[in-house]
């Protein structure tokens, strides 16, 4: 990843012949056109240019505009993504985020990565709250008071990448009493999840990746309610866009540097992409959460033996 190239190393190693693999380029490179083979196939243009594209978060991050430093998104769908630009290739020694190459030319990205973001929710609302819409369960959240009366959400209902690294992981509320409502079920299930993203995050800035706002995406994003608690978590400004398309607008962004539209990445980011809304950190939320994510830090290293009991 470092030097954008195959691991010979890893080929050898395995007995792998090295031509097998093909040849290594940059996201936005045009490395073929359209053969009238493939047009009588799929309805192209024949000679139509194909430019590399990227992976889905790659991709998407240059939807978000995530292609230079200070701006992260916080991607909430079924997982949850915390991404961010790189210049020079980071990279954490306890794996806990992914470094990969970025799709922006000699660039890189680091991501952590959170199993069950908007699947936890998905879960809730399946499980107890059938039929219900998910704005009425936000409605319903906001009735909870911040920090959902000392309940905490784990939201490792697949097991963890960040910052645990453990598909023995489990999920759950922690703290759960008489006197907890259902709507302080599903503000716990939110911040536990909002939480989970600030550990990634935590880890990017310790890696030395400068952050100056977030920019939202997905759909939990697409609840104020749930952004104005991932600002108050974060303790960063949270932002949204006017475009959501995500991957497949990133992509088309690559597609137009790799045609000669724009000159690079960033400069077709600049071009197209704008924020419509943002939010910022609450003092008084943001001091109830601070005090409440140092109570979720200890849970799971504290539960991690009975994880690792319950799955054998």
């Amino acid at each position: 990843v470092v030097r954008r190239r195959w691991s010979f190393d890893m080929m050898d190693a395995l007995g792998l012949d090295r031509d097998i693999l093909p040849t290594v380029h940059e996201s936005t490179d045009t490395t073929g056109v359209i053969s009238p083979e493939a047009a009588q196939l799929t309805g192209l243009a024949p000679g139509t240019p194909v430019v590399g594209g990227g992976g889905d978060q790659a991709a998407g991050a240059v939807g978000n505009g995530i292609v230079e430093p200070g701006i992260v998104s916080c991607t909430l769908g079924t997982s949850g993504v915390v991404f961010a630009h790189t210049d020079q290739a980071a990279w954490d020694p306890l794996g806990r985020v992914h470094t990969f190459c970025h799709a922006v030319r000699d660039k890189w990205h680091v991501m952590g990565v959170t199993q069950g973001a908007g699947l936890s929710l998905q879960w809730l609302r399946n499980q107890l709250a059938p039929g219900v819409s998910y704005d009425a369960l936000m409605s319903e959240a906001a009735t909870a008071p911040a920090g959902s009366q000392g309940l905490f959400w784990l939201p490792y209902l697949m097991g963890e990448r960040t910052p645990h690294l453990d598909a023995n992981a489990r999920g759950g509320w922690i703290g759960l009493t008489a006197k907890h409502t259902r709507a302080d079920l599903i503000r716990a299930v939110v911040e536990g999840v909002s939480y989970s993203q600030k550990d990634g995050l935590d880890i990017v800035e310790r890696l030395g990746v400068p952050v100056s706002s977030v920019r939202a995406s997905g759909g939990g994003a697409r609840s104020p309610f749930w952004r104005q608690i991932l600002a108050d978590i974060l303790g960063q400004r949270v932002a949204t866009l006017a475009t959501q398309e995500g991957s497949a607008y990133g992509a088309a962004l690559l597609a137009m540097v790799g045609t000669g539209e724009f000159a690079s990445v960033p400069e077709a980011c600049r071009a197209t992409i704008r924020e419509t809304d943002s939010v910022m950190p609450r003092a008084a939320e943001s001091q109830i959460y601070a005090e409440g994510y140092q109570t979720y830090r200890t849970l799971y290293p504290a539960l991690r033996p009975i994880f690792t009991r319950i799955v054998s």
